[in-house]
Formats: C-alpha cells, sequence, structure tokens
C-alpha cells in the first residue's frame, strides 16, 4: 500500500518553497494563469467536440452514400480502372501487385453452414438469382461443406471463430492472419488455370443489420473472383466506405464483365487491358438502351 507522504511543518514549508515544483505559482500569479488554462481547456473541448462531429458526419455520409446511387452508372473510364483494380489487386497487398483473372466456368454449388441465421440467409438467397444471371452460372443448393468444391458461407463470431472457420478451409492459416481486424472475410481455393475450386465466405455480426447483410453479400461476391475492395465509384459493394445492401449497378457491370465469355481465368491484367474497355462501354450502350437487363447472359 502506498502510504501518504507526512505533512511538513510551516517552517519546513517556508524553507521548501524553492524546492518544491510549483511553489513559484503566487496566488497574484494564479490568478492572471486562469484565463490561460480557461482558453485550454475551452480548446480541448473544442478539438473534441469537432472529431465527435467528424466521425458522425463520415457515419451519416456514409449511410447516404450507401442507399442513394444504386441504379447510377458510372462513366466507362471509371468502370475499366475499377475492374483493373477490384480483379487485379489485392486489400493487403501494394497497388502495384496484381494477380490474375479467377473466376468460376461451371454451376455453383453453395453450402449455407447450421450458424448462418435465418434472416441473414434469406437476404443472402435473394440475391443469387440476379448473381446467376450477371454470371451466366447456376446455384446449386448443397447439404454438406467441402472447401475443394463449394462456396461455403459461415458465421464465425469472434477472432478465435473467425480463425477456426478459416483453418478448416485451408491449412495454409498462419498467425500474421489478424482476425480480430476483420468484420467479414472471404478466401477462395484455385486449381493451376486459376479456376475457382471453392470458397468461404465469413461473416461476424450474427444481429439483423444493414452493416452484417452488406457483408455477407460482399464476401459471397468476393468468393466468385472479385479480390480487393477499390471501387473509384460510390456506392459499391467493392468498397470500404460504403455498406450498400444491394448490388449497385456499377458494381453488377464489373461482375457481368469478369464472367464475359472472353475474359478466361488466369489473364493478367495486361491482357484484360486490350478486352475489357470495349466489353464495358458495349454494356454502358445496352443498358442505356435496354435497362440493367442487358446485363443478364440468361
Amino acid at each position: 500500500m502506498r502510504r501518504k507522504a507526512p505533512e511538513p511543518d510551516r517552517g519546513a514549508r517556508q524553507a521548501g518553497k524553492s524546492a518544491l515544483g510549483f511553489r513559484w505559482i503566487t496566488p497574484s500569479t494564479a490568478r492572471h494563469l486562469r484565463p490561460f488554462w480557461r482558453r485550454c481547456a475551452l480548446i480541448g473541448f473544442g478539438f473534441l467536440g469537432a472529431a465527435f462531429i467528424a466521425v458522425t458526419a463520415f457515419a451519416l455520409l456514409e449511410r447516404h452514400l450507401s442507399v442513394h446511387g444504386l441504379d447510377d452508372l458510372a462513366g466507362a473510364d471509371d468502370l475499366i480502372e475499377s475492374f483493373d483494380l477490384v480483379m487485379h489487386t489485392a486489400d493487403h497487398e501494394p497497388v502495384d501487385f496484381r494477380i490474375p483473372i479467377r473466376k468460376w466456368t461451371g454451376d455453383i454449388p453453395i453450402f449455407f453452414d447450421a450458424s448462418v441465421p435465418d434472416w441473414h440467409r434469406r437476404m443472402a438467397e435473394k440475391q443469387l438469382p440476379l448473381i446467376a444471371r450477371l454470371t451466366g452460372l447456376r446455384f446449386v443448393l448443397s447439404k454438406t461443406y467441402d472447401p475443394r468444391s463449394r462456396l461455403n458461407v459461415v458465421l464465425a463470431e469472434g477472432a478465435e471463430a473467425k480463425r477456426k472457420a478459416a483453418r478448416r478451409f485451408t491449412d495454409e492459416i498462419d498467425d500474421s492472419w489478424r482476425f480480430e481486424d476483420y468484420l467479414c472475410f472471404a478466401i477462395v481455393s484455385r486449381n493451376r488455370d486459376e479456376t475457382i475450386q471453392g470458397a468461404l465466405a465469413a461473416f461476424g455480426v450474427k444481429q439483423q443489420s444493414t452493416e452484417s447483410h452488406s457483408c455477407l453479400i460482399e464476401e459471397i461476391l468476393h468468393g466468385l473472383g472479385p479480390s480487393a475492395d477499390r471501387a473509384t465509384y460510390t456506392p459499391s459493394i467493392f468498397s470500404e466506405f460504403t455498406i450498400p445492401v444491394e448490388i449497385p449497378l456499377n458494381d453488377q457491370v464489373l461482375l457481368r464483365t469478369l464472367y464475359d465469355p472472353k475474359i478466361k481465368p488466369g489473364m493478367s491484367s495486361e491482357q484484360t487491358r486490350e478486352l475489357v474497355p470495349d466489353i464495358i462501354r458495349d454494356l454502358i450502350e445496352g443498358i442505356k438502351a435496354r435497362g440493367p437487363e442487358a446485363l443478364y447472359q440468361h
């Protein structure tokens, strides 16, 4: 137990004035310093208030961008650049680090783990018909988990649950993975030709919320090949700044472009740059003439 220091007598106080740190502050000096300390306190409260306002404003802006403009069509240049960033880069790598195209080439067996709440499953299943039309592939509901041939959707609350889910899917997970930083994540396993063999879509929020729904849709889409949240437009599922609960039109364009028959698994960024501009411009013309149905492959 820390003891309280003994009270010095008056003589000791007088003798020790010069030795004590604040004895030079006389009552008169203290009175003169009060306005200064008052200003410091006001400035401090001002900074705290400004920080609170900034955080609140950012949250409101995020919500606004997430629900407005879902059907707005971005310009061709933005979509072309976004395709390259979303499909050929990785979130945890420098932007100049490039990866090849990854995609499914046949029916997509999808498994919803028993941990996935009914509400989340219904919200996800509502998006599957649209995704199927955009990719030209068919989702087949499966009753069993298989990391080698299915898109597996699981709920994993907390860092340890996420680590366990990831290690169940692949043995390539090490301690460098900071699962406490992830709200949700996806892992894709590939064949040598970069066709997707299986995928894991894990989300970590059980409660019904805009954020958990958007997170689940995002990771299902990442399980289809898109790898980075670097879209240059808003709103976007492929962005860290917006949380839409529907797939925005511009994201539909990117997914449809990825699954265009001309885009092959294993293609490099240089190879897709020769094809993507024409594909996207044709899709834009189709949307302007016939609406979003111009994106559908069946």
